[in-house]
């Protein structure tokens, strides 16, 4: 295809449109990060303070940076409705001995990094689970019960995540956490959900969190041995592009990411039954500015006449817009450059002057391309929900920021609240909602995120892939709707492996190991 120089191209895609660069998307992170976008509410929040609350009239959580989002009847004007089995008119609460849950209302909490050191990051995810609240609310409540969301900011500071927490379960009593992400450190509310026994739907970005077993995810949780065998589209794209030489790099900041990597290493090499060679890896900074010293000795370890080379990372967006510049600048051209879904994100494009174009990333949610590119009668249960998204945002934050990848896990975590909560009907008790959310099959906000199930604390195993093509976010697709069940959009499937277990049995197949060993369990 004209204007893909660098990396390959898939042979069955779909064109696409390009999103408005005044349309951004946050990026979803597997690893602590941040993009520098507009804080939310441009430094004047102090840690603990209450932004905006779900019950009453719809608050601006920041300054627009563009025009409302979407497809058909999307819009300020476009109709929030409510997924099926949430609003139950027949269903009259009672009284409850709950904490935070009376016959009229459930009081929530969510703790994200609003300022601090990664001001914006987690914008969307704030108002994508404000929106679906305020829709639920608009539809009757859960059993007639009003959702309030007090929402704190810990400005990325795990001391000030744990003192925020604390309070929100003390003395505002509340009856679950929902919806919260923050980074660099997230631990503060895992220790608070473990010691009072409080519900946790959001997105873990630490290890504490990930592993506490009070907290649930959508889509999935990251775990610190297992990870899906096709690791970020891996098994896929290296097998269409023949790859025999893998370049890896991470956040040496955030062992989340380090694991992470090492993980993606371990499922390639199980893959190819040890074939691949592993021919760079590169810890890196988040505030590191140049990145051709990194270039140059991977082009020295990575011999194109050794076969094709992909370059994978666990960095966040801007890492990697730096990587890609410097590897233009530097003349090298791996065939595959896969940088994690954080990049989800026009600045990819934009900031990048061209040198991303090519790059692939795989993603376990709906893309917002399909809103403008594909007949709504050819749309899936998964883009309906999209939709549902997107007008919902249009109508509670009208001067909504970039909706993007963190606002898709958002909404999945205040969907799976609320159908574990409409389940117990007027009974609801922090035992029913666990006891609901334990018994729960998968969950996939009715096919817009990867399915997982809540008690298996698991990532997910499956995925679609986009590419940057003619400077847009072009989704391949195989178009054979082979995803796995509630989410055949996802058709790049896995299993998930025990990867340190692999890596530890098969130390010679990767460099470093003395250095691996300092973070791996099973060695």
């Amino acid at each position: 295809m004209a204007g893909v120089e660098s990396w390959g191209e898939e042979s069955r895609v779909k064109p696409t449109v390009k999103i408005a660069a005044s349309v951004s998307v946050i990026a979803l992170v597997l690893v602590a990060c941040g993009s520098r976008v507009v804080p939310l509410s441009q430094g004047q929040l102090l840690p603990g303070q209450t932004v905006v609350p779900t019950v009453g009239p719809s608050g601006t959580l920041g300054p627009s940076t563009g025009p409302s989002v979407g497809g058909p009847a999307a819009g300020p004007s476009a109709a929030a409705t409510v997924p099926p089995g949430i609003v139950n008119a027949a269903c009259k609460a009672k009284s409850s001995p709950a904490p935070g849950v009376t016959a009229t209302t459930i009081k929530l909490g969510l703790v994200a990094a609003l300022t601090g050191p990664l001001p914006g990051q987690f914008d969307s995810a704030v108002e994508a689970s404000d929106s679906f609240f305020h829709a639920v609310n608009d539809a009757g409540g859960i059993c007639g019960r009003k959702v309030q969301l007090l929402i704190r900011d810990d400005n990325g500071n795990g001391q000030t995540d744990k003192e925020v927490a604390t309070k929100l379960v003390t003395e505002d009593h509340i009856f679950a956490f929902v919806g919260s992400v923050s980074a660099p450190d997230d631990s503060g509310i895992a220790q608070v959900s473990k010691q009072y026994k409080v519900p946790d739907i959001g997105f873990p970005l630490s290890w504490a969190r990930a592993e506490n077993p009070y907290a649930y995810g959508a889509p999935g949780q990251l775990q610190r041995k297992t990870i899906g065998l096709n690791a970020n589209g891996s098994g896929y794209l290296d097998k269409l592009h023949n790859i025999k030489q893998i370049a890896i790099f991470w956040l040496k900041e955030s062992e989340v990411s380090i694991l992470e990597a090492y993980g993606f290493e371990s499922a390639i090499e199980q893959q190819t039954n040890g074939a691949m060679k592993i021919c760079h890896e590169q810890p890196s900074g988040v505030l590191d500015s140049n990145y051709t010293n990194y270039v140059v000795a991977m082009k020295g370890d990575c011999d194109p006449r050794n076969g094709n080379i992909a370059v994978y990372t666990t960095m966040e967006n801007n890492s990697n817009i730096k990587l890609a510049k410097a590897m233009r600048d530097q003349g090298f051209q791996p065939t595959v450059f896969a940088p994690t879904f954080s990049s989800y994100l026009p600045s990819f494009i934009t900031d990048a002057g061209g040198s991303t174009e090519g790059a692939y990333i795989p993603m376990p949610q709906v893309p917002l391309e399909r809103l403008t590119d594909t007949p709504q009668s050819q749309w899936t249960p998964g883009t309906f929900e999209l939709q549902r998204y997107i007008n919902a945002l249009n109508r509670y934050h009208p001067n909504h920021h970039p909706p993007g990848s963190f606002g898709a896990p958002g909404w999945g975590e205040a969907g799976l609240f609320a159908t574990a909560a409409a389940k117990c009907g007027d009974a609801l008790t922090r035992a029913c909602l666990f006891n609901q959310l334990n018994t729960m099959g998968p969950y996939s906000a009715n096919g817009f995120i990867v399915p997982t199930t809540p008690s298996d604390h698991h990532i997910y195993t499956a995925d679609l892939i986009v590419q940057v093509r003619n400077g847009k976010f072009v989704e391949i697709q195989p178009n054979n709707r082979s995803g796995p069940p509630g989410g055949p959009d996802f058709w790049d499937k896995s299993v998930l492996v025990d990867w340190q277990k692999y890596m530890c049995a098969h130390q010679n197949q990767f460099p470093n190991m003395s250095a691996k060993k300092a973070l791996l369990t099973e060695c």
